[in-house]
């Protein structure tokens, strides 16, 4: 491989596969063909995108979170076709030697070779390849998705049952009813 090929390859090296999926989400919600809720819900709607990633992203949403469908595209037959190029290409290591040092130096999906990071910082400059907000994503997470409401909702997490507002509703003296927050925080 002299040049990447596509944003994916340049999502891989940026962050692993979850790294992918989020840019082929932001890529369905370019295309139109995934709509995001107030809830940070992900839906699809009737637009069929030819891209093998985004209609595997699609594919996956009846209604869920963003976390649901890099479970779903982890192992996805579009990620293993890609894992297995890079690996081919020598941009990536195989998971076998960068287990092993994972716990002891960070938690990276992924380690780019040499090359890989050489090919990496090519694309960066490459405005034909990295490009809207599915570049800003492939680049620097969802963060980094240039629509900073669509930004916040993707990176939503859902409260646990433990973190829901408690409330307690009581008489005061006055006999107007009383609501108190009981949450923490």
């Amino acid at each position: 491989m002299n040049r990447l090929e596509t944003i994916y390859h340049v999502a891989y090296l940026a962050g692993g596969p979850d790294r992918v999926t989020d840019t082929a989400v932001a890529g369905a919600l370019e295309r139109k063909a995934a709509r995001l809720g107030s809830s940070g819900v992900l839906r699809r709607t009737s637009a069929k995108p030819a891209d093998p990633f985004v209609l595997a992203a699609v594919e996956s949403l009846p209604k869920v979170r963003i976390a649901r469908v890099r479970e779903v595209l982890r192992e996805s037959e579009p990620m293993r076709a890609l894992r297995a190029e890079l690996l081919a290409g020598g941009l990536i290591l195989p998971a076998v030697h960068w287990r092993r040092a994972w716990h002891a130096v960070t938690r990276r999906e992924v380690w780019a070779t040499k090359a890989g990071e050489r090919m990496l910082f090519l694309a960066r400059k490459d405005p034909s390849l990295v490009t809207g907000a599915a570049g800003a994503v492939a680049l620097g997470s969802l963060g980094a998705h240039p629509d900073r409401r669509l930004a916040r909702l993707l990176t939503l997490t859902p409260p646990s049952a433990r973190d829901r507002a408690q409330v307690a509703v009581g008489k005061p003296p006055d006999g107007l009813t009383a609501v108190v927050d009981c949450s923490a925080g």
